[in-house]
């Protein structure tokens, strides 16, 4: 305990000794202090309707995020802002391939949230889970609009639940060099630099690049009183000699050129972090070694053809990838905990993509928005647990072929005789179209539809429906209607793995998921320095995309697994499942959402209240909580800031299959587990203009508490996540 009080004491006096982190360039920052709150709250948004728009004429519940906000609250990469936003379910520190887990007004699923920079697709587009860890930086950009609800009217698959649109800054609001470097006290450093200039009028230049480097939490160490840690300690042999530490191998580079009416876009997105965390240790070994790592890449050319009062008219190219990195593996331990065996795996997709945009303001009571887009896509499904990397120079393919049963079936699946899993290429083809009326100066009705055709599973049509009135020019309502729909993708349509006891197949034939939202949302300005909002929504959800027990095939012809045969069991199968289409989900709630300011004061209250069901287990929405409150407040003088993030959630619900909470096992069967109050301060003080120093601090108060697991949460997954302790960083940031 002394060490611990002493180590602390020096951290803390290393912290005003040092002092930390991310800046905005003090040229072009705006200081949000010298807008009134009406027009903190009513900026121009683009992702809502593609097009610019005040928030309070979108037809869609949005929120924009500033860089000065980013800076003050000390949020550093994406995941963090998530603490901070009302209708937001977040686990950090979960398994490696999920990292942060995010549910959205109760739709769980990172693949459900489509993330965008500068409008362009920052998910793979083959429906891989989105990875929110320590590999979204925030300090490049100069705003980050949410939209709330389904989106795939405008966006077409996976714009789902939401839609992030991160957009970077220009050159010109950079205005020559901004840096920073911090030490986090998990023992890692967070480095990052940015050039930005308008060279001439016609140039306009930003190049970025970001490291972060280091370790992670040792969650086994901060609960030792969990007993599903219990296995750490009792690593012998070969296993107990690893290491335990949990790396984190991170970095970006992004460039944006702006030339006359092109602009060119490039970034690289390279994460590693451990797959450890709320992993069951006596199945996937707590070591250095065991990591998920990915690759994401794009380019894009935009090109604006026409731009006038009357019409705007762009194309744009695209081109990127995303690979799994072939250290990726699921480190399984041997029955005695003496060793153990890395399963690795691997993933590959690229696509290239066209759109046509056309924004086309017929009067000023009427306009449209449309567009055509075509993506042709190259997939290699992440494959099979393999026993060594993944060898690049051997072609994209994976042979399954131990896995052929005595008929030559693979998995014994009847008719499936192709061992060789190799490319499973595809093509999208789609086309919306959105109408803007305004019959009277109060009132606009906005309507859209798009339709995508898909070479896999064929059609899928979005239409969404919105009605603004502004009743006077402080107070705002908004009915809306939206659906959307997750496309089924190869990841899902030919996930596999095995192991002696159970495995999971391939199944071709998933429909795509479906979402449709109500939602009547309203936006009121008190004053100039108090604005209220309040949103009742409901989601209903059909066609659920999750893992089923396989039906028996047709005259009960068995699946085969090698690996239980191996064992001298007496089924050639054990426990078969797969990915396939099954159930109703509904989530409704209220949020409200309150802001004030007063002299150097911002602050924001939310609350939601969130309900739902699972239809197809009777059971409450797993992963989420029923009530949550989120109170942001800044303090801000010319030379000094200091805000404060309270988070508080209720009781979270699990799955029925929870381990320890759920109908199964011996737990005590509640399917909740106790909510938590966590407290984040962030500090800085400006030297002068080009220098300024931070602190930061997340769960200050040290409180141990718990998300919800990613997955099934079963017998290898922890039947609740815990998070992280208390985490300080310390930096400084330059402008030149």
């Amino acid at each position: 305990m002394r060490e611990k009080l002493l180590k602390f004491k020096m951290i803390v006096a290393i912290v005003f000794a040092s002092t930390t982190l991310f800046a905005q360039n003090e040229k072009d920052s705006t200081n949000i202090y010298d807008l009134s709150l009406e027009q903190l709250m009513n900026i121009e948004v683009t992702t809502a309707s593609q097009k610019k728009q005040k928030i309070s004429d979108a037809p869609a519940t949005v929120i924009s995020i500033s860089a000065e906000q980013i800076e003050k609250y000390g949020w550093s990469d994406l995941k963090d802002i998530f603490r901070a936003l009302i209708g937001v379910d977040v686990s950090y520190d979960v398994q490696g391939e999920v990292r942060t887990l995010v549910t959205i007004r109760g739709v769980e699923g990172n693949q459900k949230i489509l993330v965008l920079q500068d409008g362009q697709r920052q998910n793979p587009i083959t429906g891989e889970r989105f990875v929110y860890a320590h590999n979204i930086p925030l300090n490049i950009y100069k705003r980050i609009e949410i939209v709330y609800g389904p989106a795939s009217a405008l966006y077409g698959a996976d714009a789902y639940a939401g839609v992030i649109n991160l957009i970077t800054k220009e050159g010109k609001d950079i205005d020559g060099i901004t840096g920073n470097i911090g030490y986090i006290t998990t023992n890692a450093i967070d480095a990052s630099i940015i050039f930005g200039k308008q060279i001439n009028e016609d140039i306009d230049v930003v190049i970025s690049g970001r490291i972060y480097n280091g370790e992670d939490y040792a969650l086994h160490e901060d609960y030792k009183d969990l007993n599903d840690y219990g296995p750490v300690a009792n690593y012998s042999g070969e296993l107990g000699s690893k290491s335990k530490k949990y790396p984190i191998k991170n970095w970006n580079f992004l460039t944006k050129v702006k030339y006359k009416k092109f602009t060119f876009g490039f970034d690289w997105q390279h994460e590693l972090e451990s797959n450890a965390p709320t992993c069951i240790p006596a199945n996937y070994a707590y070591i250095e070694n065991n990591v998920w790592g990915q690759d994401i890449r794009h380019f894009y050319v935009d090109y604006n053809l026409i731009k006038n009062e009357k019409l705007d008219l762009s194309a744009t190219a695209t081109v990127g990838d995303y690979a799994i990195n072939t250290a990726s593996n699921f480190y399984i331990s041997n029955s005695d905990l003496s060793n153990g065996s890395a399963s690795y795996k691997y993933g590959y997709s690229s696509y290239a993509s066209g759109l046509i945009k056309a924004n086309w303001t017929i009067s000023p009571k009427f306009s449209i928005i449309s567009g055509i887009s075509s993506d042709v896509v190259k997939s290699f499904p992440k494959t099979q647990n393999l026993s060594e990397p993944y060898h690049l120079d051997g072609g994209l393919q994976d042979d399954l072929s131990q896995y052929k049963d005595s008929n030559n079936y693979v998995y014994g699946i009847k008719g499936l005789t192709d061992s060789i899993f190799g490319e499973r290429n595809y093509y999208n083809v789609g086309g919306f179209v959105q109408a803007e009326y305004i019959p009277i100066e109060k009132i606009s009705i906005v309507l859209g539809a798009r339709y995508d055709y898909n070479s896999v599973f064929s059609g899928a049509f979005n239409p969404r429906a919105g009605v603004v009135y502004r009743a006077t020019s402080k107070l705002t309502f908004k009915a809306l209607y939206g659906t959307a729909y997750i496309q089924p993708s190869n990841y899902y349509r030919w996930e596999n793995w095995a192991n002696p006891f159970a495995m999971h197949i391939p199944n071709e034939n998933i429909k795509p998921e479906k979402l449709q939202t109500i939602e009547f949302n309203t936006n009121y300005f008190i004053n100039k320095n108090v604005s209220v909002r309040a949103s009742i929504f409901r989601n209903d959800m059909t066609d659920i995309i999750r893992p089923i027990p396989a039906d028996p095939q047709e005259g009960n012809y068995p699946y085969y697994n090698p690996l239980r045969t191996a064992i001298g069991a007496s089924t050639s199968s054990g426990f078969v499942e797969i990915n396939g289409n099954l159930g109703k989900m509904y989530s409704q709630g209220v949020e409200l959402d309150v802001n004030f300011q007063i002299s150097k004061i911002l602050t924001s209250l939310g609350y939601t209240y969130l309900d739902g069901e699972d239809m197809e287990n009777n059971t409450k929405l797993a992963k989420t909580s029923q009530h949550k409150l989120n109170w942001n407040i800044a303090y801000t003088t010319k030379k000094f800031n200091i805000a404060l993030t309270t988070r508080y959630y209720s009781d979270v619900n699990t799955t029925n299959t929870n381990t320890l909470y759920g109908n199964t096992g011996s737990g005590d069967k509640s399917l909740k587990f106790a909510g938590a109050t966590i407290f984040y301060a962030n500090a800085y003080y400006k030297i002068n203009k080009s220098i300024r120093l931070q602190l930061a601090c997340g769960n200050m108060l040290n409180t141990k508490h718990y998300g919800a697991a990613p997955y099934g949460e079963s017998i290898w997954i922890q039947s609740r996540a815990p998070q992280a302790l208390r985490k300080i960083i310390v930096g400084i940031t330059f402008n030149i």
